[in-house]
């Protein structure tokens, strides 16, 4: 249940003309598909009310799922806003409803790799600045937007880390730890300077009771309001290496230092204490914080491997137990609106959350998982879109609907925590006979001896049944034969094989090809569930007797496989930075695009067949979004438009064949209308 911090490759950086103009190039033709190139379309007015969301031709809409945590900022000026900065640093998040919706920023000024905190106006809600790690040569930087989140410009560079950003309450100052010490400006970024004595490894700064506290190492400093240097507190106690987390209310404070234990003052850090309560002292502590209402609370790991968690109201003299581990999993960040202090706001591995007793919560945000995989099935209500992320699949009718309901972004929250390692979702595959019925392919186990498990939803992913467990090697593409629903394929590598199912995955028959270094993407042939392509790093392949042997096609990476629903014979393949297109079974491939930026991640038809998407990813070289062909895959041209991140990982089309949907991989699902 513990969050896992997976690395991922930056977002790209170019602007977008230069995405269209690169893919009109690779293409030969600009639009030449279906027309002259549309105008920019514009985001959605962040003011719209939720209720009252129409569609909108032309234009990319986020619909969830949420899923993510992140840095957490507020503003007293708006006080049902809200900021979040995701844990890789690439992304910012702004709700002005207090989660009911979220808008995403465009693509940040910097290759960034490390979240290093976010700080709103107090004064101006529009002015918001976030800081980090980039990536390309590991200098801290601190970004500044005038324009509530949505673009971003550098402000401060520095070959120092930065770890935090901070407003003083009167929003005259704004602070910036950092491995070099702290650093302020007056001027809103125009101009810094180092704070004078200020230590180095400055991190986690807090403004409280007119004061800021920040830490270094295992000592905590704090700048009394109206000092002009830091001064070094008394240390709070034995907190081993660093503290790791400090949070402050009024005059408390709590520390908790490398694991091992939390300690408390109570007098603005002028004495600590450490917290002593029913969980013992052979723990390990998870997350120490006191929040917006000065209670206390406590998650612990016990030498039994039992994970508790505990509040107090009394400074920690009597402790209750609660359920925010087993809820919503480690408190991360947390923060509270404006006005409303007693319902804390809770940042976690896979989302944010409100509570105001630590018992129950509410998932409010925010949509920022990558989505490796999608499909659609058919639920109770009607249609309902599943999406495979790092942590799980999450369902929603909600993204098919014409008029998007209040709450769309959330794709439901059963109580439980999500398992944040262990529970990565790379395929998603729905009975074309039967379509209640998915299927999916969850990748566990270690780095060095991957496994899988594969699982059943009956009712359209909202639950889940396991049918087999542990099976050898990393699943990343399943499928489901039109012909034959009871006839499944699964493409792993680390081994390198080819699962068959002849009776929906009772049992497996592996097919193995240790000559082949593994297989990514598989499809099967409408009519004959013994015929099905592979592609992987080592080309792409076809077979005719279920995997046993395979018959090689295509040199190169491939990375997806379509094939055209209605016209037999008819595909579409795409090879890392190449498209090609095969009429005749693949006896003959015609490369109808190459040298593409960006790595090629995904491909989906219309159902009618009449037209074709592919996604690009950003893997070394910029993403190009979302490309389109009309006439079969001959032609292309993008219809990345207003698509906040051009990096999409995985696309699917609605059954009615009104609505595409892409998952990217820091924003979780946009939608279009096709």
């Amino acid at each position: 249940m513990f969050n896992a911090q997976h690395s991922r490759s930056g977002s790209a950086k170019p602007a977008r003309r230069r995405l269209l103009l690169i893919a009109a190039v690779a293409f030969g033709t600009v639009f030449g598909a279906f027309g002259a190139a549309p105008a920019e379309a514009q985001p959605v007015a962040p003011d719209d009310p939720p209720t009252s969301l129409a569609t909108r031709d032309n234009e990319w809409r986020q619909v969830g799922p949420n899923g993510s945590g992140g840095k957490l900022a507020f503003t007293p000026a708006r006080p049902e806003r809200a900021y979040v900065q995701t844990p890789i640093g690439n992304v910012v998040f702004r709700s002005d409803d207090r989660g009911t919706t979220w808008q995403q920023s465009n693509e940040l000024p910097v290759n960034a790799t490390d979240a290093g905190g976010i700080a709103a106006g107090p004064l101006r809600p529009d002015m918001v600045f976030v800081g980090g790690v980039e990536k390309d040569n590991w200098h801290g930087y601190v970004l500044r937007s005038t324009d509530a989140g949505k673009t971003f410009t550098q402000v401060l560079d520095t070959p120092s880390r930065v770890t935090g950003v901070v407003f003083d309450p009167t929003g005259a100052r704004l602070y910036v730890t950092a491995s070099d010490g702290v650093h302020v400006t007056t001027d809103h970024g125009n101009t810094w300077r180092l704070l004078s004595g200020s230590p180095a490894d400055a991190r986690n700064p807090k403004f409280t009771g007119g004061d800021l506290y920040f830490t270094s190492g295992a000592d905590v400093w704090v700048l009394r309001q109206g000092a002009r240097t830091p001064v070094k507190l008394p240390r709070p106690g034995s907190t081993g290496a660093g503290v790791d987390q400090l949070t402050g209310t009024g005059r408390t404070l709590v520390a908790r230092g490398d694991l091992q234990v939390a300690q408390v003052s109570t007098d603005r850090g002028a004495h600590w204490r450490a917290l002593r309560g029913p969980w013992g002292t052979d723990v390990v502590v998870l997350a120490a914080i006191v929040d917006g209402s000065g209670r206390l609370h406590i998650q612990v790991n016990q030498s039994t491997g039992e994970m508790q968690q505990w509040g107090s109201r009394d400074d920690g003299r009597t402790w209750h137990a609660e359920a925010g581990l087993a809820r919503i999993d480690l408190y991360e960040t947390t923060g509270t609106f404006p006005g409303r202090p007693g319902t804390d706001v809770i940042s976690a591995g896979a989302g944010i959350y409100t509570t105001d007793d630590h018992q129950t919560f509410r998932r409010i945000g925010v949509p920022g998982s990558e989505v490796l995989s999608l499909t659609v099935a058919q639920g109770r209500s009607g249609p309902a879109i599943v999406a495979g992320t790092m942590t799980g699949s999450y369902q929603s009718s909600a993204p098919l609907k014409s008029r998007l309901p209040r709450g769309y972004q959330e794709w439901g929250f059963s109580g439980t925590a999500p398992h944040t390692i262990g529970n990565r979702i790379d395929g998603l595959a729905t009975d074309p006979s039967n379509p209640s019925t998915v299927y999916r392919v969850r990748n566990t186990c270690t780095f060095d001896q991957p496994c899988f498990y594969l699982e059943k939803s009956t009712d359209a992913g909202v639950r889940w049944t396991i049918v087999q467990t542990a099976v050898p090697g990393k699943a990343l593409g399943i499928t489901v034969s039109p012909a034959d629903p009871k006839r499944l394929y699964i493409a792993t590598h680390s081994p390198s094989a080819v699962y068959t199912s002849n009776d929906g995955g009772e049992s497996l028959t592996q097919n193995g090809h240790d000559d082949l270094k593994g297989f990514t993407s598989v499809a099967v042939d409408r009519a004959d569930p013994d015929s099905a392509w592979l592609g992987g790093p080592d080309g792409l392949f076809r077979t005719t007797d279920g995997g046993v042997t395979l018959n090689k096609v295509l040199d190169g990476w491939v990375s997806a496989i379509a094939l055209n629903p209605r016209t037999p014979g008819h595909a579409v393949v795409a090879a890392q930075d190449a498209l090609y297109v095969t009429t005749d079974d693949g006896k003959h491939l015609t490369k109808v695009a190459g040298d593409l930026t960006g790595s090629l991640s995904s491909l989906a038809f219309t159902p009618d067949g009449s037209t074709v998407f592919a996604g690009s990813h950003y893997y070394l070289t910029p993403a190009l979004g979302v490309l389109r062909s009309t006439d079969g895959g001959r032609t292309w041209g993008s219809i990345t438009r207003n698509l906040p991140e051009p990096s999409v990982s995985s696309l699917t089309v609605s059954p009615d064949g009104r609505w595409l949907f892409a998952g990217t991989t820091y924003g979780s699902v946009h939608r279009l209308a096709v």
